[in-house]
């Protein structure tokens, strides 16, 4: 479990998370609803959301209503899911999910140039979306290369033996939850306490010779 005040704000746009680990796409989501009113609408794509994680990232056992799934099993379903939202613009909405938003994109039944169409028209949507409501929209990839153009921030992820630690460039974890309580990192303290000064240079007598 990843405390809350340890993850990074999801300002509206387009954020690319370099995970797709459930739990680490749930966290970041519900730690986004705490600030922001209404669910968050999920489109989901090869059962990532799960229940257990989100039940475990939330503060309360409420959490799930506040979440708000439909699932994709083609491109065609998933890319149809996207231009809802739109029509249901006006319905209230907290933050927008889509983990591995380009996958079912890369399906066999597809031919090339109409699987490029339908991603590209799909996160062009959700660009939009996140512009016209001024809202957080989290994405992951398979292939992020293919969507690092439509997201307006990237977040980093690497797994320590703390707890996942992101990095959104001026954002970066500096506490980890353990089942032991809080690991601290010397950039925390530095952030709540400043930094040591550099002592004044001591004057040295001159001995005479």
């Amino acid at each position: 479990m990843t405390a809350p005040d340890a993850l990074p704000d999801l300002d509206p746009g387009v954020t690319l998370l370099h995970s797709s680990d459930r739990g680490t796409v749930a966290a970041l989501a519900l730690a986004a609803l705490d600030d922001r009113d209404g669910p968050a609408r999920w489109v989901d794509a090869r059962n990532h959301a799960s229940t257990f994680a989100l039940s475990e990232a939330g503060r309360t056992h409420c959490v799930l209503d506040r979440v708000r799934v439909a699932r994709a099993f083609t491109a065609h379903q998933h890319h149809a899911l996207v231009r809802q939202l739109v029509a249901d613009a006006r319905r209230p909405t907290g933050l927008v999910v889509a983990p591995v938003v380009d996958d079912l994109y890369e399906d066999d039944d597809l031919l090339a140039q109409e699987a490029d169409r339908l991603r590209e028209a799909t996160l062009s949507t959700l660009a939009a979306l996140a512009d016209a409501r001024d809202l957080p929209v989290l994405v992951t990839a398979s292939d992020p290369a293919a969507v690092a153009d439509y997201a307006d921030r990237e977040i980093d992820v690497e797994d320590t033996r703390f707890g996942p630690r992101f990095d959104a460039g001026d954002d970066e974890t500096t506490a980890y939850w353990t089942r032991g309580g809080w690991q601290t990192t010397i950039p925390y303290w530095v952030d709540l306490v400043g930094s040591v000064a550099e002592p004044a240079p001591v004057a040295h007598p001159e001995v005479p010779v």
